[in-house]
């Protein structure tokens, strides 16, 4: 197991390779209802993605049962797709979905973060489960959460 502390005592990922697990968490100067909205809408594409790639075209029906999906390019022109289900969704403390990325052959995992009031800003807690096997992608996402958990918490901080 490793960890990756992107600020200290701000963000936290760690990845279990044996069990296909990341966990990560994040203490954010922001509300609850400002995350939640930052991770429910095309407003996504303001933030996910500062660098390595960027989102762009999201389609979100944010329902359980409903269907999400984006597309992400990289600085060369490359295109991703990825979408999944929305499983939970209890604004603004739960949100859970499925992961379904064309870079992973459209694997299915999960995605349950949780947003949890702590004074003045809010401690998000991430897993993402279905990895087991595949240690390889449990690394990348871990270094992907880490960068994502990142944006999110400059973006909505502003």
């Amino acid at each position: 197991m490793t960890a990756v502390n992107a600020e200290p005592n701000a963000i936290n990922v760690t990845a279990d390779t044996t069990k296909g697990i990341i966990n990560g968490t994040a203490d954010i100067n922001a509300s609850p209802e400002r995350i939640f909205r930052a991770l429910t809408t095309d407003e996504q594409a303001e933030w996910w993605g500062q660098g390595p790639y960027r989102t762009h075209d999201y389609k979100i029906d944010l329902r359980p049962g409903g269907r999400w999906s984006c597309k992400a390019t990289s600085p060369k022109g490359d295109t991703s797709t990825v979408g999944g289900e929305y499983i939970t969704i209890d604004p603004p403390r739960v949100l859970e979905y499925t992961w379904e990325p064309s870079w992973d052959n459209f694997a299915v995992s999960r995605v349950r973060i949780e947003l949890e009031p702590r004074g003045s800003g809010t401690r998000l807690t991430l897993v993402h489960t279905g990895f087991e096997g595949r240690e390889q992608m449990v690394e990348n996402h871990k270094t992907g959460w880490t960068m994502v958990l990142g944006w999110l918490s400059g973006y909505v901080e502003k």
